[in-house]
């Protein structure tokens, strides 16, 4: 990199969050609280990335960390907290404390039954 470019936070948090996301994807393990493997897709990434709404560099930043807690929490979760159905689609949240933070993970399907995809993490406290 030239003098003077340097790369943003952000930036920083994408290329580390990215490495670890390709990593995931295609050897997501089984969920217990499903029977069945979540997968990580480019629905997840997008969604923390670029959602429906405005989201701050700092919440990206905080959410693009939280990758491997969100993935831990798949791993080792035995059930979810909430399930609601809108707009066509299923979803899920799974929440625990992992890592000293309290953390929720969003889950969807477009059928009860059907394929899980990994859809956001979100930082509780």
């Amino acid at each position: 990199m030239s003098k003077g470019h340097h790369k943003s936070k952000l930036q920083i948090a994408i290329d580390r969050a990215w490495k670890f996301y390709e990593e995931w994807r295609g050897h997501e393990p089984v969920t217990p609280a499903f029977g069945e493997k979540v997968y990580a897709s480019r629905l997840g990434w997008d969604h923390i990335l670029n959602p429906s709404h405005r989201r701050s560099k700092a919440d990206k930043i905080r959410r693009l960390d939280a990758l491997p807690l969100a993935k831990k929490l798949l791993t080792v979760a035995t059930t979810y907290q909430e399930y609601r159905y809108a707009d066509g689609f299923h979803y899920y949240a799974l929440q625990a404390e992992l890592g000293g933070k309290r953390i929720k993970v969003i889950v969807s399907s477009k059928k009860k039954s059907g394929r899980k995809y990994f859809l956001s993490v979100i930082i509780l406290r």
